[in-house]
């Protein structure tokens, strides 16, 4: 066996290395990064394909965004014929993400950014891996989802402490504490201030201790955000000073333009409105040269605020117009969600990984295959594993249902009432009754923990039984109707228990209370197609007189209905949904219940 291991490990790295000489340029060494025609017309896929993301990173620097997409397809065709498996093309898919990103498409941009990091993980880059996980966490935190730019961040942070000293990890400290940053602007939470300056004054002693000029830069201009935020403005001031004197002189940077706005921010809440104006205009001239969607609006903004202090309303409304027509541009609901998907789908797919793009050469085919079937195992061990996870969360679910089945006042107030009417009618046979009544629902209430479904007839029955009692405490505020569908088989169609009694009780407790004239409250019970449809009407005060937008209980009622349906839909593959609305017709609640077609002799978890 140990034979065996050990000559398939020699396979497989043996077939790495072929991959690898697949994606190796020899001309890079020759030529470096200055000839990218050199490259180009080269006789070597890989070195083509390097040449042509060579051209596309000056395209990048240029911003000419758009011709740069443009080179970049023809990288990836000279990839694609150069056979160079994925992970080897890391600093493509960088460039990809880097371009989607200033165009403000962060579907596209994430989608590359998490191609970089699955590279970066595979070939063991520890400084792209960190990089790749601050991009994701960038995306996030400019698209409002801060909790998910936060995780990305700390994913980044023990993979940056165990790079070595150099300008690389002063970049990516850097990097980190601008992501705590922007996450202390979005959310004004002190501790991730106190976070982002430990990187900052981290990363800044670095670069210095590397005489590192670009760093010494941006860190002048990080240290100056941080004691902006602190009120100390002179403090501020001079650091931003200090990022502009050891700027290069005619070279346009982000960084640069970052200071020119930082100044006037600090010069406007000095009070010095003028020479902000100044310092704010040339902000947003340098970010224009740049090109960069965001920073072009946060420019916009900051002419807006100075120029209304001035009292220049005219030039304030024509800064926040364009402000607004950028980040209605970036912030829609669309991109949002398409995000989440490309997220999603790289998580799902992570683990999915076969060595089919590592299996090119016929010789070890037989080989890998018997890899493949390791990779399959592992796969369907991380499959169980996330079933698993499910099925806890599915048992958490049911256990908090089960503690919030029904509304124990319920209980003591009919006990109460059966209390008062035997004092007071002193008729042993519907006292009688009244309990068998009270007894039954509670039998039923309690048993529910154990039963999933019952059929509408035994529904039915439940809650007629305490409608009856309702009505003995409230003898005259209501009516009811408890209607089936002439088509439908209420001793063979089930749907889940005590679903429909929560709604029930709002309607009397909260939308029949106080009113001035009879509740009428029915219930329908139809067969559409293949599912059930319940609908629950009321003619009381409606959602938003009786505060039930807003109520405690009723709310509690909606996210008892909404995980039920949860399970429902998890467990059965369906999609069952429900709704509460004010009726139409102006008077009362709507409620609509729809669920799968279910009967009783298909299922055996029935009562």
């Amino acid at each position: 066996m140990k034979k065996i291991i050990l000559l398939l490990y020699g396979a497989f790295c043996f077939n790495t290395s072929l991959e690898a000489q697949q994606c190796d340029c020899p001309l890079m060494k020759a030529v470096g990064k200055s000839d990218p025609q050199t490259l180009q017309q080269s006789g070597n896929p890989a070195c083509k394909a390097k040449g042509f993301e060579l051209s596309a990173a000056t395209l990048i620097r240029q911003n000419q965004l758009d011709s740069a997409l443009k080179i970049l397809e023809i990288a990836a065709l000279w990839y694609k014929k150069s056979g160079c498996p994925a992970a080897e093309q890391l600093q493509y898919n960088k460039l990809q993400s880097t371009v989607f990103f200033m165009k403000g498409h962060f579907q596209q941009a994430i989608d590359f950014s998490l191609k970089c990091l699955s590279a970066a993980q595979t070939v063991n880059n520890k400084p792209e891996q960190a990089d790749a996980y601050l991009n994701i966490a960038q995306i996030f935190s400019r698209m409002g989802q801060v909790e998910k730019g936060l995780e990305y961040t700390r994913s980044a942070i023990p993979v940056i402490a165990d790079l070595p000293a150099g300008n690389e990890k002063t970049d990516l400290l850097y990097k980190a504490g601008s992501r705590f940053y922007f996450f202390f602007q979005d959310n004004n939470v002190t501790s991730l201030l106190d976070t982002a300056s430990i990187f900052f004054n981290e990363a800044l002693e670095l670069s210095r201790d590397l005489r590192y000029e670009k760093g010494m830069q941006v860190g002048y201009n990080k240290m100056n955000s941080i004691f902006f935020r602190q009120k100390n403005y002179r403090q501020a001031l001079l650091y931003t000073d200090s990022s502009i004197a050891i700027a290069r002189q005619g070279i346009v940077t982000s960084s640069l333009a970052a200071s020119f706005g930082d100044k006037g921010n600090i010069l406007m809440k000095m009070g010095m409105f003028r020479e902000a104006l100044g310092w704010a205009d040339s902000c947003l001239y340098y970010n224009q040269q740049t090109g960069f969607p965001p920073l072009i609006a946060n420019a916009w903004s900051l002419i807006a605020e100075i120029a209304d202090s001035l009292g220049d309303h005219a030039t304030a409304y024509h800064a926040l117009y364009n402000e607004k027509k950028i980040t209605d541009s970036l912030n829609t609901a669309e991109k949002v969600k398409a995000v989440n998907e490309v997220e999603k789908k790289f998580n799902q797919a992570r683990n999915e990984k076969t060595i089919h793009e590592l299996s090119q050469q016929k010789l070890i085919y037989a080989l890998m295959g018997f890899g493949g079937l390791l990779i399959a195992t592992l796969i369907a061990v991380y499959f169980r594993q996330q079933a698993l996870r499910n099925k806890q969360r599915i048992m958490e679910t049911e256990q908090r249902l089960n503690r919030a089945r029904m509304n124990p006042h319920f209980f003591f107030n009919a006990l109460t009432a059966l209390q008062r009417y035997a004092m007071k009618e002193n008729d042993g046979i519907a006292l009688a009754s009244s309990l068998s009544k009270f007894s039954h629902i509670m039998r039923e209430t309690l048993e529910s923990t154990y039963k999933e479904y019952v059929t509408i007839k035994q529904e039915i029955q439940f809650l007629r039984e305490y409608l009856e009692i309702q009505k003995m405490r409230f003898p005259s505020m209501f009516s009811y109707a408890l209607m089936v569908d002439g088509e439908m088989d209420p001793d063979e169609t089930l749907i889940p228990s005590m679903i429909i009694q929560p709604f029930i009780e709002n309607s009397l407790e909260h939308g029949f209370a106080g009113l001035d004239y009879p509740g009428d409250l029915r219930v329908d019970f139809r067969q559409e197609k293949e599912t059930v449809l319940i609908e629950i009407n009321d003619n009381g005060k409606g959602l938003a007189e009786s505060g039930m937008r807003n109520n405690e209980h009723i709310s509690r009622a909606r996210q008892i209905i909404k995980d039920r349906i949860y399970l429902l839909n998890i467990k059965l593959k369906t999609k069952a949904e429900f709704s509460i609305n004010n009726h139409p017709d102006g008077k009362g609640v709507w409620v609509k219940i729809r669920l799968p077609l279910i009967y009783n002799h298909e299922n055996t978890n029935s009562g």
